[in-house]
């Protein structure tokens, strides 16, 4: 796959729809929460807490030249709100945003992959007899809040931060969650955000006592069957670089379309 300029735009645009969806979540589940979200500089800020992975700036440059004032913008908008600036920068964003963050003494933070899989995929390994996946319904809010986050923290004990943020994955708009079972016990979870013909794969989880037995490639295999039936024509998905993530998704097909680091202030 050619990954152009044009096609990084289309997955970092999906990514910003996808935060801002976010907030929405966090305002349904509370109406007096703080949490908001503000577009500029062709990208998405969202705020869902000072201390939330879900507050920064995503997409920022891909649409054209970044100015100063915007960067001056985007700081007021986190600072004013006790949070820190928090800037992913993709490699295909227009070179002034690095030349501005680079006078401003911003330093790197995290790196993550940005993998990709065109569809719709005509051949997809059937899942161990013991593994099962479904979509999630109403009812199985707290379940896939709990499994999801556990997950990502390799630990029972949640606090009520940590599952308001499960929560709000589950209530994202455009978004189908999804549970994997090992012989009927759950234990795994994953999103699935399907927007102008891209699937976004995202929040998968696994159950520290179940990784390593085949039930988070049968998570992402479950959902290229549905994003492909729904007629999207590329798949992503982010993760750590070298990750176990990471090589789940490339043994199905996907392939590192360019690594995004965040910039901070």
């Amino acid at each position: 796959m050619i990954i152009t300029d044009a096609l990084a735009r289309r997955l970092e645009y999906a990514e910003a729809i996808d935060a801002a969806g976010c907030v929405d979540a966090a305002c349904v589940l509370d109406r007096d929460c703080d949490a908001s979200s503000m577009p500029i500089a062709g990208g998405v800020l969202t705020f869902c807490g000072a201390e939330s992975p879900l507050t920064h700036a995503i997409g920022i440059g891909m649409h054209g030249p970044v100015t100063l004032d915007e960067i001056l913008e985007v700081e007021h908008y986190f600072e004013s709100r006790d949070a820190p600036v928090a800037i992913d920068v993709c490699p295909h964003a227009y070179p002034s945003l690095r030349e501005i963050l680079a006078e401003r003494s911003y330093r790197s933070g995290d790196y993550h992959n940005v993998l990709v899989h065109s569809l719709p995929v005509l051949s997809l390994p059937d899942l161990p007899p013991e593994i099962s996946v479904r979509r999630t319904v109403a009812d199985d809010e707290e379940l896939y809040a709990t499994t999801v986050i556990s997950g990502f923290f390799s630990r029972d004990y949640l606090s009520d931060a940590e599952f308001r943020l499960g929560r709000m994955l589950f209530h994202m708009p455009c978004t189908t969650g999804f549970l994997a079972y090992i012989s009927g016990q759950v234990a795994a979870g994953g999103g699935l955000s399907m927007r102008n013909s891209v699937a976004s794969l995202f929040g998968d989880a696994t159950l520290p006592k179940c990784r390593g037995r085949g039930v988070h490639r049968a998570l992402i295999t479950e959902r290229l069957r549905i994003a492909s039936a729904a007629g999207c024509d590329i798949a992503v998905a982010g993760t750590q670089p070298g990750s176990g993530s990471q090589r789940n998704y490339q043994g199905l097909g996907f392939e590192v379309a360019y690594t995004k680091i965040t910039m901070l202030k």
